[in-house]
């Protein structure tokens, strides 16, 4: 799962010398035997254009061995998802991450490294978890509209079926001396304690939900994001009346789990939370709309605004139109953006710029298609960008 601290990551990174390669994969079939051959001619391409920079052959090599050393890599290509990006540093670093997102084939050559294609997966559209739950266990995933990966910090009890089978063991081989010869008795109401199995098992799976509930309430108290819950009627009723999650409890799937492969899994639940995600986007278009009528100095329109707001952590929520760009550069020292530079000066995506500092500093990011943003404007010259102002 790509982060907002690998984003940082990457963003912080100075390798002097940065290499980014994007590269549509595949989960299966045929078209996994292509895909080690066009990283290959990406590699190529990569290795053309540091020579052009002036690198010597054998330096453009050394760099590159991390990517040639993957061509065959068979199990590595059959591990795959819809995208693989690969950064390599000219200082040795080595970032890669697998993700849910199909990439145009492209390999970047700067100072730093490219991440503007990734952004889409960081915007907010949003964060969620996914719990699940069977007798067999529980399982908590952190996830986004692309990504879905297991949560392991939450240290949710063990096994329901555990409990059942150690307290069935106690109380049938434990019993006290005084207990009552049941001879050869057999029946499933028979009583262990005073309980019939039924009610036994219905107090053991309580508990463990219960158990369940408290180390999840705690595991997200701080995120504030909501949670799917997907298990069957009668444990999804118990984790309802246990968790004091609240409204962050978007809903529930009323189904085992345990039938669903993970893409499923993650359709089924993103189904729940997606309609708050777009009423929240929808929210922040109108936002802006009433700003842009009765209060325009609480939002940023020009380019140049909003790249100084993001620096200053001022941008609440930025609203960006999908594919923009805008090549320029900003001098934080002088606080100076300068677009459309000259040919042969050294730029950077001001787009990509407002998003990762909008991210840093907890503002939300939406990105919209371009006739969304459009429409809040009556000149056909729309901005590629809006930002919500804080203050």
């Amino acid at each position: 799962m790509f982060t907002q601290s690998d984003l940082f990551t990457l963003v912080n990174a100075t390798p002097g010398r940065g290499v980014s390669f994007y590269l549509p994969t595949h989960t299966g079939g045929p078209q996994t035997r292509q895909d080690p051959i066009r990283f290959k001619n990406l590699i190529a391409e990569a290795h053309g254009k540091l020579v052009a920079e002036g690198l010597r052959n054998h330096e453009a090599d050394a760099l590159l061995a991390p990517a040639n050393a993957l061509v065959d890599d068979d199990p590595f290509w059959q591990r795959q998802s819809q995208g693989l990006a690969l950064f390599l540093g000219a200082d040795g670093t080595e970032y890669r991450y697998t993700v849910p997102l199909a990439f145009t084939e492209q390999v970047h050559i700067e100072p730093g490294f490219y991440v503007k294609p990734l952004l889409p997966l960081l915007a907010t559209d949003g964060e969620f978890a996914v719990l699940t739950m069977t007798a067999d266990g529980a399982h908590l995933y952190n996830a986004t509209k692309y990504t879905m990966t297991e949560d392991r910090g939450a240290e949710l009890p063990g096994t329901a079926t555990d409990n059942l089978d150690d307290d069935n063991e106690t109380r049938v081989q434990g019993g006290p001396a005084a207990r009552p010869h049941t001879g050869g008795y057999a029946s499933s109401t028979t009583q262990a304690y005073g309980d019939t199995p039924a009610d036994w098992r219905k107090t053991v799976l309580d508990e463990w939900v219960g158990k369940v509930a408290s180390a999840v309430d705690r595991h997200l108290a701080d995120r504030s994001i909501p949670l799917v819950l997907v298990a069957g009627p009668e444990l999804a009723g118990q984790f309802k009346k246990r968790t004091t999650l609240g409204s962050l409890l978007a809903g529930a799937v009323d189904t085992n789990p345990a039938a669903l492969d993970t893409e499923r899994l993650h359709a089924a639940a993103y189904a729940v939370v997606q309609p708050e995600f777009e009423a929240e986007q929808h929210a922040a278009l109108q936002r802006a709309a009433e700003l842009l009528a009765d209060s325009p100095t609480k939002v940023a329109v020009t380019i140049g605004e909003v790249v100084r707001a993001a620096f200053q952590g001022r941008v609440d929520t930025l609203l960006l139109t999908a594919g923009a760009e805008e090549p320029g550069r900003f001098d934080e020292m002088n606080d100076a953006v300068e677009t459309n530079s000259a040919p042969g000066t050294s730029v950077v995506d001001l787009t990509e710029y407002a998003t990762v500092r909008t991210l840093e500093n907890k503002g939300a990011v939406h990105i919209l298609p371009p006739e969304e943003i459009a429409g809040l404007f009556e000149s056909p010259a729309a901005p590629t960008s809006i930002a919500i102002l804080r203050y």
